[in-house]
């Protein structure tokens, strides 16, 4: 089954589809701290902006690299770095740039404008439907061993699972991330490969034509089934037999696949609601997919970069041991299902970390790499689309650059690039009073505490005017709810956003059409005069309700 397509309005229902075979909770809230969305990597005024990572053969981070050894490659179109700066998180300083050679010009670029720190969202994705309890276990170390570490604020983390038994909402609770990597376990289900039929990897490559050795073998494998006296004929029978049940192994890989695929897009649409850096950590013993071009990969990768979501991949093997020397064919189907993980790193700007026992520490070099670095260029006119981005190095080295491989070039100042949540955060600072979705606000305050003033904001939303889509005898919607307070002025000062997954019986329908759904936030500021700015979003047709109340927070 395909990725479902980016239509803003119908995605948020269908991806909720997806994971709600049996819906089990009728309700369920996710609430997080907002933050308005800053543009990592945006086309504003003249100049376009690109973090990058570089790293070694090992995974780990390369410092002390200067504008001089990189080219930017815009469309195919080289373009001349204006500013660069090197972020380190551990505290050193940035290398200087390198003095020009006796005689030569100095080409100093200035540094890049340094974007303000913004919360970062990784979700840990636990491919279980492809890792067996040896496996398992060993990637579940490796997480507890990064937990242990210590969690950055105001960073979250999230599990999402192949299976959906075990996904976590975004927490930086260590000890609440911690108790539910626990339970996790693998969900693999085995292929029943057919009586005259070798493993299921080997029908794959039988099937794709992909070594000549395993064909043979499932021409051989097949043979006995044939029953036949002419080896001529026998031959001709073994075959159709052997392509036969290696189709049945390879249906069965194929939809474990596009299952753990499906679970990866779930992934990334979670995160693109989220304001801050987006990380997904895939961790996998590999998958299969058909060879050539595949759209459902090819969907997925699309998404997670007009997202802004780098996806790392973990090889859940680990270190293969150093006197085992692979055959041929044991070469190939290694390699066959790590393909994807690597592609889905590749085209994203992430890495894919392999061969490697400390898988803690990828998941660490994944999330927090140590150093970075900032570059910008001018695209020249901007045209409205998006533009493919390629930066390489001047010389010749033997690292690897993870950098985001696009961007939107916008027409004009006004136009905004076209993501899932644009009219949503663009809501927040409009002045205008949105009536799509059926909804009253009410405020009430709080007593003081350390000097703040609390304000608590209730919305009620009449469910009656809401349209629902049915699947398995429940009324499945979305409702996103953003709460949020902004100075005299308009500028941000705080927020909070709440998720609801609707997935009501009809008796709950029936009740929350007679009392309304209500949610309620609480947030906090020093005393002075705000604006209360509310916007509520439904996920059938995407409407939006926006609404501006002045608030003044006294002192008691």
């Amino acid at each position: 089954m395909a990725l479902p397509s980016r239509a803003p309005a119908f995605l948020i229902l269908f991806t909720l589809l997806l994971r709600a075979q049996t819906p089990a909770q009728e309700v369920v809230i996710r609430t997080h701290s907002y933050t308005p969305p800053s543009a990592i990597l945006h086309a504003e005024s003249n100049l376009v902006e690109s973090p990058l990572t570089v790293r070694d053969s090992r995974g780990r981070p390369v410092a002390g690299l200067h504008a001089s050894d990189f080219q930017v490659l815009d469309n195919g179109v080289p373009r001349q770095i204006a500013a660069f700066s090197e972020l380190r998180s551990d505290g050193k300083p940035p290398a200087l740039a390198p003095a020009p050679a006796s005689g030569q010009p100095s080409e100093t670029v200035p540094p890049a404008a340094i974007p303000p720190a913004e919360p970062k969202f990784v979700t840990f994705f636990f491919d279980d439907f492809h890792m067996g309890n040896g496996e398992m276990a060993f990637v579940k170390k490796a997480a507890h061993a990064y937990i242990a570490r210590g969690l950055k604020p105001p960073d979250q983390l999230s599990i999402v699972t192949a299976s959906g038994q075990g996904d976590l909402e975004f927490t930086g609770d260590a000890e609440l991330f911690a108790g539910k990597l626990d339970r996790l376990g693998p969900h693999s289900l085995p292929v029943v490969p057919g009586s005259c039929g070798v493993s299921p990897i080997d029908s794959y490559i039988f099937l794709h034509n992909l070594d000549g050795q395993i064909v043979e073998e499932a021409i051989k494998a097949a043979t006995p089934c044939a029953a036949c006296s002419s080896p001529q004929g026998c031959r001709a029978t073994a075959i159709s037999i052997a392509q036969s049940v290696a189709s049945s192994a390879w249906e069965q890989l194929q939809a474990r696949s596009l299952n753990t695929l499906a679970a990866l897009g779930f992934a990334a649409k979670r995160l693109s609601e989220v304001n801050g850096t987006r990380i997904l950590v895939l961790t996998s013993s590999g998958f299969l997919l058909r060879p050539g071009v595949q759209p459902e990969l090819a969907n997925f990768i699309d998404g997670a970069v007009r997202w802004n979501i780098v996806v790392h991949a973990i090889g859940a093997q680990g270190l293969e041991p150093p006197d085992a020397v692979p055959s041929t064919k044991d070469f190939l189907r290694r390699s066959l299902f790590l393909m994807p993980l690597e592609n889905i790193a590749n085209g994203t700007g992430g890495h894919f970390f392999n061969n490697n026992n400390d898988l803690a520490g990828d998941m660490e070099l994944a999330a927090n790499p140590e150093v970075a670095y900032l570059l910008a260029f001018n695209p020249g006119s901007r045209d409205g689309k998006f533009h493919t981005l390629k930066i390489r190095f001047t010389s010749k080295r033997g690292d690897s650059i993870q950098f985001r491989p696009g961007y939107f070039s916008r027409k004009d100042d006004s136009e905004k690039a076209l993501t899932a949540r644009a009219p949503f955060d663009d809501a927040v600072f409009s002045k205008q009073t949105l009536r799509d979705v059926p909804a009253t606000v009410a405020l009430a305050g709080g007593q003081p505490a350390d000097g703040a003033i609390p304000v608590s904001i209730g919305i009620t939303l009449d469910v009656n005017r809401l349209q629902f889509i049915i699947s398995h005898g429940r009324h499945m919607q979305q409702i996103v709810f953003l709460m949020t307070l902004l100075d005299a002025n308009g500028n941000f000062v705080t927020g909070k956003e709440s998720i609801m997954d609707l997935a009501l019986t009809d008796q709950k329908l029936a009740s929350l059409k007679k009392d309304g759904l209500k949610t309620v936030a609480t947030l906090t500021a020093p005393p002075g005069v705000y604006q209360v700015r509310t916007v509520v979003r439904e996920g059938m047709k995407g409407g939006l309700m926006a609404s501006t109340t002045q608030v003044e927070l006294r002192a008691k």
